[in-house]
């Protein structure tokens, strides 16, 4: 039974390791690689999400065509965020709509998700510019601490379901795990910035990552599949593995934009 709760692990490190490597060079080449990778990732995330609701062939095809023009001059020209906010945020739900009008079941369900998804990619490119390559550091390292919390607290202590009717396997030992390592990162971020906030803060963006997590669990029941895909080996897909990104992002940037304005 305990081997069985670590059998996925070796393969979860394998692809964990492949990916740090891609989002490490990303940050090497600065806000241009940073976004590069989130246009890709978003295009992957918009095919699977229209995918995991039935939509195949020409139609599957059209709504990730759509999605890559609709996100690509935010990665070529990232001013458009902040220049016309509404104007980014009708290119990022553009493909949802489209697949929404294809979609025969969970249609509101698909757009809700979609809108959320739209919300954490607008505020990753959000923290990109106003932060350039460290803010989607410091937002990755966040979200991992709290992953990796739940995961290995998770296992170890077991206890009480967070949210058995959603997500039958995280529990509140992980969940609280997740937020204890979170803060510790906002702790050592307090004491080399000075920010006080940084603890609450990173406490918020774990809980944030952690809902995102949640959503994309619940989607997944309703639609009846494990995986969104097989993209990523150990980890299924890009939905799978950035669910927490998502939730994490949108967390920062509405914490960002309130300490900015």
């Amino acid at each position: 039974m305990t081997q069985d709760r670590w059998a996925d692990l070796p393969l979860r490190l394998a692809s964990a390791i492949v990916l740090l490597l891609v989002f490490s060079a990303s940050l090497y080449v600065e806000r241009l690689g940073v976004l590069a990778l989130g246009l890709v990732a978003v295009v992957a995330m918009q095919w699977e999400l229209a995918r995991m609701f039935g939509l195949s062939g020409r139609r599957l095809l059209a709504v990730t065509v759509v999605a890559a023009v609709g996100w690509l001059p935010m990665a070529v020209q990232p001013m458009i965020l902040t220049q016309s906010l509404p104007l980014a945020a009708a290119a990022g739900l553009l493909p949802i709509l489209l697949a929404a009008a294809f979609i025969a079941h969970n249609r509101m369900v698909y757009i809700g998700y979609g809108a959320l998804l739209t919300l954490g990619m607008l505020s990753f490119w959000f923290l990109a510019l106003t932060f350039g390559a460290i803010g989607i550091a410091i937002l990755a390292a966040v979200v991992i601490l709290s992953d990796i919390g739940g995961y290995i607290a998770g296992r170890l202590m077991g206890g009480p379901k967070f949210w058995p009717a959603i997500s039958p396997k995280k529990t509140w030992s992980g969940t609280v795990a997740g937020w204890a390592l979170a803060g510790l990162f906002g702790l050592y971020l307090m004491q080399h910035t000075g920010a006080w906030w940084s603890v609450p803060a990173a406490i918020a963006v774990a809980f944030g990552a952690q809902m995102g997590d949640i959503a994309e669990s619940w989607v997944k029941r309703r639609m009846g599949v494990k995986d969104s895909s097989q993209l990523i080996p150990g980890h299924g897909g890009f939905l799978d593995r950035l669910d927490g990104f998502i939730g994490g992002a949108a967390a920062f940037g509405l914490i960002t934009a309130l300490f900015l304005s």
